[in-house]
């Protein structure tokens, strides 16, 4: 049985991939300063942060030669399989 104070989510590796690039250039970029408006507690940097690390851990990607084009096929990927929020965004 695992740790009760451990929660495991299930993810599409493309949108692991996305969210990890997402997370690792917001939240590492100046402690977060890019997201200081949308974040509204002092606990949400840190469980973002958590949630960069557990990502990698799991995903290779991110240390690939050509992990930018594997983060463009993944948004490619995203956007096919669940649409995107924003019509004219790449």
């Amino acid at each position: 049985m695992g740790n009760p104070e451990e929660t495991t989510i299930k993810l599409d590796r493309s949108v692991a991939l996305v969210l990890f690039d997402f997370l690792s250039r917001t939240t590492d970029e100046e402690d977060g300063e890019p997201l200081n408006e949308a974040l509204q507690h002092k606990a949400e940097l840190p469980a973002l942060w958590a949630t960069l690390a557990a990502l990698e851990e799991v995903l290779t990607e991110p240390f690939a030669a050509d992990y930018s084009a594997r983060v463009k096929a993944a948004r490619a990927e995203v956007i096919k399989k669940l649409g995107g929020a924003f019509p004219a965004s790449g």
